[in-house]
């Protein structure tokens, strides 16, 4: 479970970017943050991670305090898909998956099977021997993902923090980021993906939380926060809710 509790950061500048932003995320569920650019969204997931400090308020991964945990104690309790991953030397793609592996606490199955396993999970079985820094951008970005689940091993208790983990990906590999990490949830971990598309946090997410000038602007099931007039005054633009085909979409129309 992850809670975050009234957290806030500001810049040694004085500038605030989050301020008293709370809710939970369980095990087994999947929330999403949506917001503007420049919302805080990317900064609330590094404070999660432990990558930031919050300069009010606290991330506990169940009763803990993610800020007094060791780097060696977060790596066995989350892994993070970050929006850059820099990876400058010529490793196949097997081996850098297997580098979050190496990091795991669970060792019940070959680090070479799970890797293959998360690779084939976010559609890359067959791709262990290419050269990663030769792939493109859309297909490092799964292995990445890949790299991630990998390091998080058994997901019951663990946590998954992802970064716009659709970002250059086609819609069908978008939509199979998304269900490897929906599967990680149902597995048991508390999984927590920043998202620029409403409609593909709808079809995965069990919670949203919009964000909105470093503000919680509201949280809860997809029904209570994906409506017309919060996600108007979210991302500051019109938005309208198509119904078709028995679902309902996020529709913005270009602005005239």
């Amino acid at each position: 479970m992850v809670e975050i509790d009234k957290v806030g950061f500001a810049y040694t500048s004085g500038k605030s970017v989050l301020s008293d932003v709370s809710f939970r995320v369980g095990d087994g569920e999947f929330a999403v943050l949506l917001g503007a650019n420049g919302a805080g969204k990317s900064t609330l997931l590094k404070m999660v991670s432990g990558y930031l400090k919050p300069s009010c308020g606290r991330v506990l991964y169940g009763s803990e305090d993610v800020s007094a945990m060791s780097a060696g104690m977060l790596a066995a309790r989350r892994s993070v898909l970050e929006q850059e991953c820099a990876l400058g030397f010529d490793y196949s793609v097997l081996e850098t998956v297997m580098l979050g592996g190496f990091i795991r606490t669970d060792s019940r199955f070959p680090l070479a099977d799970a890797a293959l396993e998360a690779l084939e999970r976010v559609g890359l079985a067959g791709f262990g021997e290419r050269v990663y820094t030769k792939l493109s951008g859309g297909e490092k970005r799964r292995v990445q993902l890949a790299r991630a689940l990998c390091q998080l091993g058994n997901p019951r208790g663990k946590v998954l923090l992802l970064d716009e983990p659709s970002a250059g990906l086609d819609p069908a590999h978008a939509h199979a980021a998304m269900a490897a990490a929906r599967r990680a949830a149902d597995a048991g971990a508390s999984v927590i993906a920043v998202l620029h598309d409403p409609n593909l946090a709808a079809a995965y997410a069990d919670k949203i939380a919009l964000l909105r000038g470093g503000n919680l602007f509201a949280f809860g099931g997809v029904s209570e926060t994906l409506d017309a007039e919060k996600l108007s005054a979210v991302y500051a633009s019109p938005c309208e809710i198509v119904c078709g085909g028995g679902r309902s979409v996020a529709y913005f129309p270009p602005k005239k």
